[in-house]
């Protein structure tokens, strides 16, 4: 996998690829996240979604501009918070919180293995209804089998293969 940080100081610096708009990477510009920002809601009115932990929610750059209903309830943790309402979470030393869905995107692929698999562990261990998270299909083989979930359903992301994954757990 191309894309693990073994190197905090990287995530504190952030990624070239999405600036001047965010330093968090390209996977995280508006231009980038606008099918994603359109899917999101849908599944949410659609599985009755009213609570979500956000982890690795960044600096917020796309999802403060995605509609969702009112009545849903949002949690934003990050190993390193970038705004004021984004909490510090380190989802490789505890659980999240329970919630209807955690949101994970592009965050385990910047794992290596074992790192990976205790963050699996952890998210399964929320006793959250239901996980959201990135998928890249060509790093299968690369990847611990616990990463390849059963999903219920998928937004295809780009030429490359990419794509989020919503998943029971």
């Amino acid at each position: 996998m191309s894309d693990i940080v073994t190197d905090f100081e990287k995530i504190k610096r952030g990624w070239q690829g999405g600036l001047p708009e965010t330093p968090c990477g390209y996977g995280s510009t508006l231009q980038a996240t606008q099918a994603q920002r359109d899917w999101i809601p849908t599944i949410i009115r659609k599985y009755r979604i009213k609570t979500i932990v956000d982890v690795g929610a960044g600096d917020l750059n796309w999802f403060a501009k995605m509609k969702l209903p009112k009545s849903v309830r949002v949690l934003h943790c990050d190993v390193y918070p970038r705004r004021p309402e984004v909490i510090e979470f380190d989802l490789l030393k505890e659980p999240p919180p329970p919630s209807d869905l955690i949101l994970c995107l592009w965050v385990l692929n910047h794992f290596d293995l074992e790192p990976c698999r205790t963050a699996i562990a952890n998210l399964k261990a929320s006793e959250s209804k239901y996980l959201m998270m990135t998928d890249r299909p060509v790093w299968h083989r690369e990847q611990p089998h616990e990463i390849i979930m059963e999903h219920v359903e998928e937004l295809k992301l780009n030429d490359k293969g990419d794509r989020i994954l919503l998943c029971p757990l």
